[in-house]
């Protein structure tokens, strides 16, 4: 734990030093979350260890085998995609490789109050990247993400790239996670430049028999500070139920579900959203070769 200080503090003033005075966060496919099961457990994730790990700290990228393949249907028509591949040992190096895409189409391009639209188009943000981690000690990891972003809004467009920071305490049954989220810029899209949604993660999970608890406390610039809390129950050897809270961002519960046989898991996340915005769904196919829960 003393060599994990040190650490932490450069992991939070390389944070602090990314800072402008003022901004506003932009690029939502890197607030959302990516996986059935983080949706499930309100994104209290930032110490869980699973194939999708490197959406929310890439120190908490294990070892082992995995693929993930993920889909949401978000209100609003807005839909989002990931896949995501993992692979390395739980005792030295451990990759991983994603591509992350979220697109509405079909909106009417106005230039005033008309009655008739002008025409139609679409808006798309998508990602690549890699992860790395390796451990520092027996129970504590560093992880490392970066990755290439880009978005197009009709026929504007702009490119940037981004790193996370991240480090990862614990083998079990308690973990520990930080994570520094979207250090980056973006170019101009039509004049102006996007600014990437910087954010802290810090969080908590324990495991006792069949029951997993998780929490996080993000911190996102110029959005409320939010605490997530996350529950996992094994029900049946191959069932687990699963919910969630998270404040702010219109949404407070989740709900959701995982199924197993071998290799393979499927996951389901049920996220409700206030004032009358509807519902939004995902679903995550996973297949790990020696996992860690």
């Amino acid at each position: 734990m003393r060599r994990c200080l040190p650490i932490c503090s450069a992991l939070l003033t390389a944070l602090v030093g990314t800072l402008p005075a003022s901004a506003d966060p932009g690029f939502a496919i890197l607030q959302l979350g990516v996986g059935a099961r983080a949706a499930a457990l309100g994104e209290a994730t930032t110490a869980l260890v699973d194939a999708q790990a490197s959406a929310s700290n890439p120190a908490a990228v294990g070892g082992g085998r995995s693929a993930a393949l993920s889909h949401t249907e978000w209100i609003g028509d807005v839909r989002h995609e990931h896949a995501v591949t993992t692979w390395g040992s739980h005792d030295s190096d451990a990759f991983a490789a994603d591509v992350l895409l979220s697109h509405a189409g079909d909106l009417e391009r106005r230039l005033g109050p008309t009655s008739q639209p002008l025409g139609e188009f679409g808006v798309y943000e998508w990602t690549a990247g890699a992860s790395w981690s390796r451990p520092l000690s027996r129970r504590l990891r560093a992880g490392v993400s970066a990755r290439y972003a880009r978005q197009s809004i009709d026929t504007e467009s702009a490119s940037g790239a981004a790193v996370d920071l991240g480090l990862h305490y614990g083998t079990g049954p308690w973990w520990l996670g930080v994570a520094a989220r979207n250090l980056g810029r973006m170019s101009n899209l039509d004049r102006e430049a996007t600014d990437l949604p910087l954010q802290l993660r810090l969080g908590g999970a324990v495991v006792r028999g069949p029951l997993l608890l998780s929490t996080d406390l993000h911190w996102t610039r110029d959005v409320t500070t939010s605490v997530h809390l996350g529950t996992e129950f094994r029900v049946r050897p191959r069932l687990v139920l699963r919910g969630g809270y998270q404040s702010g961002d219109g949404r407070d519960a989740s709900l959701g579900l995982g199924v197993f046989t071998g290799d393979w898991r499927v996951d389901y996340a049920y996220l409700p959203f206030g004032d009358g915005l509807g519902q939004a769904h995902r679903v995550s196919l996973v297949w790990a070769r020696d996992p860690v829960r």
